[in-house]
Parts: structure tokens; C-alpha cells; sequence
């Protein structure tokens, strides 16, 4: 089965929107024409990267076809990101340094599996020129009560209705590992701005890693920090983040970044506002010097 359908996101540009079968699960697969996923420096932009996967989540949702769209039915539930694990190919960076910065793409979204209060979904973003998977992500939502704000289960039909998913459920994507800062931890405060934020006043998902970036950047440019490190940070090779807590406008955030004990190309990083996690994240880079060209 499939339908087509256009909306209009940006003034430029148009999306064209396919609902696809993919074996058992049902996927929703949106071309791009035109996107750009570069900052001001020429260099792929993480959270470019992310703002266009929400989209395509986000149009997603709104596909009457999908087949999580029924679990949305419900004024009394919210769903949250919690978990995702992000991986950006070589090839990613090698066509970056040899075209313009717009890429067509095909980004799709497909449930993988249902949990009893989350949702686990697979996601790429595919050059539609040669078909070759620029980048691809495992995400899990979590039910929360929008009264509570608390986890809430899915109710026992809604686990009948998509058996075949419930039986799979979400281990796919294990639970994220936390852990605690080494006291030698580097250490920057952030305040968060008016436009860090989103339509719900809590800060958007792309800019917790985007401070991460920042930290480490500063903690390797300013006080030559890191001892061991041999990653390049303007090349993120696999991202794998944990949302625990919400912030908004005006939070001051405290931004913690150390080493890896035993690779030399990972970072962990954390976010705590007033002690308190917010958010973490562990970030394996390609390694500097232009090896990619070599993998």
C-alpha cells in the first residue's frame, strides 16, 4: 500500500511523503529535495541532522496510515524521546567535502517493536542519487500521562491490536548504560537561550548535543584538556544519548565532558542542572587527520 501527499515545512522547500510496507511493519518514507545539512562553516551540522529527523517524525505521525498513528489518538498521553543511538557514515563526510551543501533524500520511519509504556523506531536518511544510507538511528519513545507527566503503560488492546510488535518489543536498543563523572571531569556552565528552546518551552532535543559539542570543543581549544584524545569532533561517528529531565529558558546547565578509559576516539559527556541529570550522551568521532578516506 502506499499514499503521496505534500505539505509545505520551509518557504523552499516541499515534502513529498510515501507509505510503504516493509515485511510485517509498516514504515513511512518522506523524500527531501533540497536539504541542507551544513552550519556556517561548510561542516555537517549534528543538529541539522536531528531537526530533520524530528520532522520526519513528526510528518510521520500525521500519516493516517502509520501504523502507530492510532496510539497518538489520546489527548491524555504525551511521548517523549528518551533513547536514541545515532550512527553517520563515512560517506556522510566524503560527499560533504565534494558537492554543494543540498542533498535529496529519502528519510523513512518504521516501528520496530512496542514495550509496555514505549515505542521503538528505526530511522535513515538515504541519498535518493545513489541510494547509499547517509545516516541511520534506533529511537525509543516513552508514554508519559500528560497530567503526571509520569510513564504510563499502553493498554492491554493496544498490545493485542499490534501483537506482532509487542512480541519483538524494544530490547534492540538495550538500556542506556549511566554513569558517574570522574571527579577530574572537564566542567562549563551554559544558559539556556530563548531559541534553544521549543513550542513547549523546554529545551530542543538537538541542542543538549549540540552543548556537548560545544564543551568539548572549548575543554580541547582553551585549556587543552584532553590527554588521550584522537577524534576529530567536527566528524561524530556514533551518538548514543539518554534524555532524563527537561529544561527551559533561562536554566543554567552544567556541562561535563571526560575521556573514554579504554578508546581514544569516544567522549562521554552529561548534563546537570543543579546536580540533577539531565541528559547523557557518549560520542565515538572518526579519527583526525582525514582517515576516512582510507575506511
Amino acid at each position: 500500500m502506499s499514499t503521496t501527499g505534500f505539505r509545505r515545512s520551509e518557504p523552499t522547500e516541499f515534502l513529498k511523503y510515501v507509505v510503504r510496507t516493509k515485511g510485517q511493519n509498516t514504515g513511512v518514507e518522506i523524500h527531501f529535495n533540497g536539504v541542507n545539512f551544513f552550519n556556517l562553516k561548510d561542516k555537517i551540522d549534528l543538529s541539522k541532522i536531528t531537526q530533520h529527523l524530528t520532522l520526519v517524525r513528526k510528518t510521520a505521525y500525521r500519516v493516517p496510515e502509520f501504523v502507530f498513528t492510532d496510539a497518538l489518538s489520546s489527548v491524555k498521553s504525551l511521548y517523549f524521546l528518551i533513547h536514541c543511538k545515532l550512527e553517520l557514515k563515512h560517506s556522510f563526510y566524503e560527499k560533504a567535502t565534494r558537492r554543494d551543501a543540498w542533498f535529496n533524500v529519502k528519510s523513512s520511519m518504521e516501528l520496530l517493536g512496542i514495550g509496555k509504556s514505549t515505542l521503538l523506531f528505526h530511522m535513515t536518511i538515504i541519498d535518493m542519487s545513489d541510494d547509499e544510507i547517509l545516516a541511520s538511528t534506533l529511537i525509543k519513545m516513552t508514554k508519559v500521562d500528560s497530567t503526571t507527566r509520569r510513564s504510563s503503560n499502553f493498554s492491554d488492546s493496544f498490545l493485542a491490536k499490534h501483537a506482532r510488535f509487542a512480541q519483538i518489543g524494544t530490547s534492540k536498543l538495550p538500556p542506556f548504560k549511566l554513569m558517574k563523572a570522574p571527579e577530574d571531569s572537564f566542567n562549563h556552565q551554559f544558559v539556556i537561550r530563548p531559541s534553544d528552546t521549543d513550542a513547549n518551552g523546554h529545551t530542543s532535543n538537538s541542542i543538549y548535543a549540540m552543548l556537548c559539542l560545544d564543551c568539548a570543543d572549548l575543554a580541547a581549544s582553551k585549556y587543552d584538556f584532553f590527554k588521550r584524545f584522537s577524534g576529530d569532533f567536527e566528524k561524530p561517528r556514533l551518538i548514543e544519548r539518554y534524555f532524563a529531565k527537561e529544561c527551559g529558558e533561562g536554566d543554567t546547565v552544567n556541562a561535563v565532558v571526560w575521556e573514554d578509559m579504554h578508546s581514544t576516539t569516544m567522549l562521554h559527556f552529561q548534563l546537570l542542572k543543579d546536580s540533577v541529570l539531565l541528559f547523557q550522551a557518549d560520542i565515538d568521532f572518526y579519527p583526525r587527520d582525514n582517515i576516512l578516506s582510507k575506511l
